[in-house]
């Protein structure tokens, strides 16, 4: 029929026409999905862009601190570096020192200038410990009976070149050994006495012992009333054993002791007591050499 055939005509003409609205509002819809989607990722843009400006003095701070500990931590280290570096530069120095003291005063003891004795070997040593006390007055050193070290051998300290008594003066003698280390009773210690005399002063032999009154004083006793000693005058070793047998060995003769600063005696005494000042300050030595094996000298 008639409205048959324009059922038909019309139904396509009707499809086109959907076809043609829904893909146009599929366009329209589509742009605006895409200018929302556009309109958030400006929008999140513009809120990280915010939120980084917004946090970035926090975060500037917290680096701040951050670089504030990297920073002490290597200054502590570099300062502990140091402080290693100084101390072992420090050792090095005080080893070159008491190195070049030490061969300084070996060279001479070897010299034809030393007082010579018999069968002695000179030992260099260094001191370990000292006692707190001049009247108990010992040291410790690190060379011992297993290189030759024995009790009563005397032990010499390098004096300044100023002294002008060749440069090396008596300090004690050994008193104890051990394998390693020696213990060396000072001219100080009430405990040690010396045979000792006036160097050009005839008859002005004695006893050197350390002073009662003040143990860094020492006092030679029992020189003859009649021999003439003078201030200034230097005082060595006489060579000769104490007569109450407190020395285990024989100094040899000549070696420095001291100098004179008085000599006194009183009329009802046929002695006088010489008193004598060491070359050495016995508080203050850190090198020694011991005569091991050394003999009485005549």
């Amino acid at each position: 029929t008639a409205r048959t055939r324009l059922a038909r005509r019309i139904v396509p003409f009707v499809l086109v026409v959907v076809a043609i609205v829904l893909v146009t509002f599929s366009i329209r819809t589509q742009a605006q999905v895409d200018s929302l989607q556009s309109q958030a990722s400006d929008q999140t843009v513009v809120i990280q862009e915010f939120s980084e400006r917004a946090t970035q003095p926090v975060r500037d701070l917290i680096g701040w601190f951050g670089d504030v500990q990297t920073a002490r931590q290597e200054r502590d280290q570099l300062a502990q570096e140091n402080a290693v570096l100084r101390s072992d530069l420090a050792k090095a120095e005080v080893n070159q020192q008491d190195g070049e003291e030490l061969r300084g005063l070996l060279n001479y003891i070897r010299s034809p200038a030393f007082p010579q004795t018999k069968n002695y070997q000179p030992r260099a040593a260094r001191v370990v410990a000292r006692s707190p006390s001049l009247i108990s007055s010992t040291v410790v050193v690190d060379a011992g009976d297993a290189v030759g070290v024995k009790i009563g051998d005397p032990v010499l300290v390098g004096v300044a070149q100023s002294a002008d008594i060749g440069g090396a003066a008596l300090i004690g003698r050994v008193e104890q050994t051990t394998p390693q280390t020696a213990t060396i009773a000072l001219l100080s210690n009430a405990n040690v006495a010396v045979g000792a005399t006036v160097s050009g002063r005839r008859g002005a032999d004695g006893i050197l012992q350390p002073s009662a009154a003040d143990p860094a004083v020492l006092v030679l006793g029992f020189v003859r009333g009649s021999s003439v000693v003078r201030p200034g005058d230097r005082v060595i070793t006489s060579g000769f054993l104490d007569p109450s047998g407190r020395l285990g060995s024989a100094y040899p003769r000549g070696l420095p002791i001291g100098v004179v600063s008085e000599a006194r005696q009183s009329d009802a005494n046929t002695y006088k007591s010489v008193l004598v000042v060491p070359w050495v300050d016995l508080g203050s030595f850190a090198n020694v050499v011991i005569l091991t094996g050394a003999g009485g000298g005549s």
